[in-house]
């Protein structure tokens, strides 16, 4: 079952620890900040160990990221592509980072013991909750619903320019969007995020 609270709570947790809030969301400041947290893009990776970004993306089974967990040190080490090839742009990179770290403030990898969980990889066929839960997080973290109208959203081009996230991934928070204002209940965690950006917005 997909813990939305669980989500939404941790995300709140993440906003309320920021200095300030200013779109677009960098999740790259976010992992920087976790202790037993590093993150290298595969260019760097594959530089430090002497080896291609095809064995990176070999070993990450993902063009475009991965989490390696650490289990008998309880660390983990984040990877992304950097390149922009193949439709890898900026906003597409940028829910990567955010979608891996979703799997670590989720805390998905310690109880299952696994040393990786990659985006596109054969776990998940065996965890697609976790998979969803990675992008449930993304989604709130770079581009929370509660806070479009009083940041004046009113088309998926706006959420394109206003959070940074690709064509794709804006058109998909719009349905959401639609689907969300239609049939949700208000919670006193959409006042509470709405509270925190007032007070904290650059």
């Amino acid at each position: 079952m997909v813990r939305y609270d669980y989500i939404y709570h941790k995300v709140l947790m993440l906003y309320d620890q920021m200095p300030f809030i200013r779109f677009p969301i960098e999740p790259c400041d976010m992992i920087a900040a976790l202790a037993n947290c590093k993150q290298l893009t595969y260019q760097k990776f594959a530089e430090i160990n002497g080896c291609t970004i095809q064995d990176v993306i070999a070993l990450c089974q993902s063009k475009s990221g991965c989490t390696h967990y650490d289990v008998a040190e309880d660390r983990y080490l984040i990877l992304w592509n950097a390149d922009g090839a193949e439709n890898n742009v900026e906003g597409r990179r940028r829910w990567t980072k955010a979608h891996e770290l979703g799997h670590v403030v989720l805390e998905h990898l310690p109880p299952l013991a696994v040393p990786k969980l990659a985006e596109n990889s054969f776990q998940r066929l065996t965890a697609p909750e976790l998979e969803f839960e990675a992008d449930r997080f993304a989604a709130t973290l770079l581009a929370p619903a509660p806070l479009y109208a009083d940041l004046h959203i009113l088309s998926p081009q706006d959420i394109r320019r206003r959070f940074g996230l690709s064509a794709e991934a804006a058109s998909n928070r719009w349905t959401d969007y639609q689907r969300w204002i239609h049939c949700h209940r208000k919670t006193a965690w959409e006042n509470d995020i709405r509270q925190i950006y007032q007070w904290k917005k650059g």
